[in-house]
């Protein structure tokens, strides 16, 4: 006989959405519920191999007929999840696509829908199992009807529920009438059990049955069920399941076979919704291209000649870790039809590429090109890249991270996104690491730059991006490769030095540790050391949890002399750990220095990013963290540090883009900006300003700026949230403009889901909705992109008129270093006072804005004195 499988969707929808962890696809949006919806239904269908199946959904107010009965009805489900919607779209989005049929009914829960369709499909001559954990439907289990509970990988059948519950499964119904449903909030009877429920039910057939046969009763139980026969009653006509609504679809048309589906849109699915495990499992077909592997130096020639003055895509197939280090396998090349993968076998084949790329005529573009041009300038081969796709990808999903794969979708190119998802797994781009098949591999990456360049190109123009693009990202992904290249001088000897002395320290704290809390124990465990903190030593701790994570500790601290030690000896253990042990591992051999990665797309606000090692978190106010960076020096006497950096520079913006007047009137006189705010909050004349009013309203004008509210700030200054509200309502009653400021770019940013840069880079921000805990935090970020992130377009600017400037000028000083409004060069003795004046008018004109930008510079011969 022919078998129906009928998917409760909804409480497939509902159960993953719980389950999971929250998970975001590449738009923002939630997919949790997705995911687990697909990996639920894929094991169903594996183990089961339905050739018939229909997936059931609530319909749109589907409680409105039972809440006319009883209003409270299901009100326990009351609460909205504002991401829940979309995921069930995409839910349908998804059956449709495989194959199967959706069905919801407007005013019909999905349990009714289900045993109608039940009904209908046993008239019409096939079995049923329904897929579900609900115990509802287990009302509708006979001869031809089954229920299978997927997470349980249960069959319930008319023994089972019968051993389950006591009762027959149409007696099911009656009896949740009679114990209620808290789930459902079907009160029941009051004083009526399951074991009392089961007796009713042996005895009588129904509910109805039992009401009309009370005399029957003890006189307890007659009184309890004639007390509440309304009650029951209304239960019973709530917990009973529907099997008459008219059906669209005969049972025939709900045929399924998992071999039909679209393997390149469900693929694409999967990736646009950042499903890649699960396009690993999908088949796919092989993505061909015409590829010519070259070899011999002759062919290579007459390739190279071919390709000359043309537009070429390029990527490099090397092995190696650190930049110095990476050396090439192969150069895979891309003219628009023709594709070329260039086996690396000796100098031949290094100085034809260098002559090829060389040539002015020829455009050259790629994606995450940086890396691959250290891999070909370790051989003497320079590049003048006119496009890096990754670059304008990044201002296209207006900072969001999208994969390579996601890309290809995007542009149409399914199946080698499939390809790619498939060899890389969830990694972007193979680093270290060649493919079995480099040749194919890199000739397929290759031969998609150029639409993906076409598509790239198209939505920066519809954005108003290509200015940005084409006049700073681009140009400035040539000064951080000139950066990565030249790299940050570094005392390996100092490093040793300063670890042995570190290390005595770490001693001693350790000790001092001991003593204070009574016994040895392991300091880095965090229950070891709340086991000693809260119950050894007695201290109060301010969570039940008896955390001991750093902010915990820091507001403990005062509370023991102990608290102290040990956020002491975390700092010098991290400082060992993350920087001075960690830092010679990454020291070129060749150059004695380390050579950084800087990150154009590293972060949603268009600040860069540094890693291996990241420089721009080496600490500055810690003691140590001076003695780290007396590391950081030349060997030669005649080189020099210069360090260069913005005042202020995320209040000045806030200024500008804000036309606060007073604000403006602040910069404008050369007042200390924190002063003179605390002046305006606290109301008292400049000279009367105390210090700590003073660094009271230091946090409050960073943290405005960056978009905190009163919590964040009360945690800040360890002072209550109504004292940092009284703060902020001080602070915005003196400088008005800059809360109207606040106030509409956040509204603004949610009206339009989005917000832009002073030179338009947009950050997509589309979580509003689904808590107001998120929506403070868009609100934040929205604050903090418009400021922060006009503030790095600025140093970008300064860094570009820099570089141009000393091209023009012959000079020899580099830049060697950019964190976030300060820049570090590398500057020869009697070019000192010339780089001064330069790099400060540089940076100061960089942009015009309406309160004067001021930079500070300072020069010494390692980085501390900078």
């Amino acid at each position: 006989m022919k078998k129906l499988f009928i998917l409760d969707a909804s409480g497939f929808i509902f159960r993953a959405y719980f389950a999971l962890p929250e998970m975001r696809g590449p738009n923002g949006g939630s997919t949790q519920a997705v995911f687990g919806f697909i990996r639920s239904l894929d094991k169903l269908v594996n183990d089961l191999s339905p050739e018939y199946m229909v997936a059931v959904f609530d319909g749109p107010n589907n409680k409105q007929s039972r809440q006319e009965l009883y209003a409270d009805y299901k009100s326990n489900r009351d609460r909205k999840f504002e991401d829940l919607p979309e995921q069930i779209a995409l839910v349908k989005q998804y059956c449709e696509l495989i194959g199967i049929p959706c069905l919801e009914k407007e005013g019909v829960e999905a349990d009714d829908v289900i045993a109608s369709v039940a009904k209908k499909a046993v008239a019409e001559g096939f079995e049923v199992c329904i897929c579900t954990a609900d115990k509802d439907l287990l009302q509708l289990v006979n001869s031809q009807v089954s229920v299978f509970n997927p997470w349980k990988e249960q069959e319930i059948k008319y023994n089972e529920v019968l051993l389950q519950f006591g009762v027959a499964p149409d007696q099911i119904a009656d009896y949740l009438a009679l114990v209620g449903d808290s789930s459902d909030n079907i009160p029941g009877v009051v004083g009526c059990g399951p074991k009392k429920a089961q007796a009713f039910l042996k005895e009588f057939q129904s509910v109805e049955d039992l009401v009309a046969n009370t005399q029957r009763l003890s006189s307890k139980n007659k009184q309890m069920i004639e007390e509440q026969i309304e009650t029951l009653l209304l239960s019973k006509r709530l917990a009973t399941l529907h099997t008459d609504l008219m059906i669209p679809l005969k049972t025939e048309e709900m045929s399924f076979s998992s071999q039909t589906a679209d393997v390149a849109q469900l693929n694409a699915f999967y990736l646009q919704h950042g499903f890649k495990a699960l396009v690993k499992h999908a088949p796919t077909s092989e993505t061909s291209i015409s590829l010519q592997v070259v070899k011999d130096p002759s062919v290579l020639q007459m390739v190279l000649k071919n390709l000359k003055g043309r537009e070429v895509g390029y990527c490099v197939a090397y092995t190696g870790e650190h930049l110095p280090s990476l050396r090439l396998h192969g150069v895979a090349l891309s003219g628009g039809d023709e594709v070329f993968y260039i086996e690396i076998s000796g100098d031949q084949e290094i100085a034809l590429l260098k002559a090829f790329f060389a040539d002015a005529t020829t455009k050259f573009f790629g994606y995450r090109t940086k890396r691959d041009n250290h891999a070909l300038k370790n051989h003497g081969i320079d590049v003048h890249v006119t496009a890096d796709l990754v670059l304008a990808q990044h201002l296209v999903n207006g900072g969001a991270k999208i994969s390579f794969q996601t890309l290809l979708v995007e542009s149409g190119h399914i199946q080698e996104a499939a390809f790619f998802a498939k060899e890389w797994g969830a990694s972007s781009l193979p680093v270290q690491n060649l493919p079995q098949n480099p040749a194919q591999y890199f000739g397929i990456f290759v031969s998609r730059l150029p639409s993906i360049k076409n598509y790239l190109f198209e939505k920066l123009e519809e954005k108003g991006l290509k200015s940005i693009f084409k006049n700073v990202e681009q140009p400035l992904e040539e000064i951080l490769f000139a950066m990565e290249c030249a790299g940050m001088p570094l005392d390996s000897e100092g490093l040793l030095v300063l670890d042995r002395d570190l290390s005595k320290e770490l001693e001693t704290y350790t000790q001092e540790i001991y003593d204070l809390a009574g016994c040895e124990f392991n300091i880095k465990s965090p229950k070891q050391l709340s086991d000693v903190l809260y119950h050894r030593l007695g201290i109060k701790p301010v969570d039940k949890a008896k955390s001991t994570k750093a902010e915990v500790l820091e507001a403990l601290e005062g509370s023991h002399e102990i608290i102290s030690k040990i956020l002491a000896f975390r700092a010098t253990e991290k400082m060992l750990s993350t920087y001075v042990r960690a830092l010679p591992r990454q020291i070129d051999l060749g150059t004695h220095r380390v050579h950084p990665t800087f990150n154009q797309v590293g972060t949603v606000t268009g600040r860069l990013s540094c890693q291996d090692p990241n420089l721009q978190n080496i600490p500055v106010r810690y003691e140590r963290g001076k003695s780290l960076r007396e590391a950081f020096r030349f060997t030669k006497e005649n080189d020099y540090f210069l360090a260069a950096d913005y005042s202020q520079v995320e209040l000045r913006f806030l200024a500008h883009l804000s036309q606060d007047e007073t604000l403006k009137r602040a910069f404008d006189s050369g007042e200390d900006i924190h002063t003179f705010t605390a002046s305006q909050v606290f109301n008292v004349p400049l000279d009367q300003v105390t210090e700590r009013q003073r660094y009271q309203a230091k946090a409050v004008n960073f943290g405005l700026a960056y978009g905190q509210q009163a919590y964040g700030l009360s945690k800040n200054l360890k002072i209550s949230v109504n004292e940092a509200q009284g703060l902020i309502d001080a602070y915005f009653a003196r400088y008005p403009q800059a809360s109207e400021f606040i106030t509409h770019t956040i509204e603004q940013a949610s009206k339009e889901q989005k917000v832009t840069t002073m030179l338009g880079r947009e950050r997509i921000l589309s979580d509003w909705e689904s808590s107001p805990g998120a929506r403070a935090a868009s609100g934040r970020l929205a604050v903090n992109t418009r400021i922060q992130g006009s503030a790095a377009e600025l140093i970008k600017l300064a860094m570009l008129n820099i570089s141009r400037e000393l091209v023009s000028r012959g000079l020899k000083s580099r830049l060697l270093l950019q964190i976030h409004d300060e820049l570090l060069f590398e500057v020869p003795k009697e070019e000192l006072e010339e780089m001064k004046v330069l790099v400060q008018e540089k940076m100061e004109s960089a942009m015009s804005l309406s309160v004067p930008l001021v930079v500070n510079v300072l020069i010494g011969k390692n980085w501390a004195e900078c």
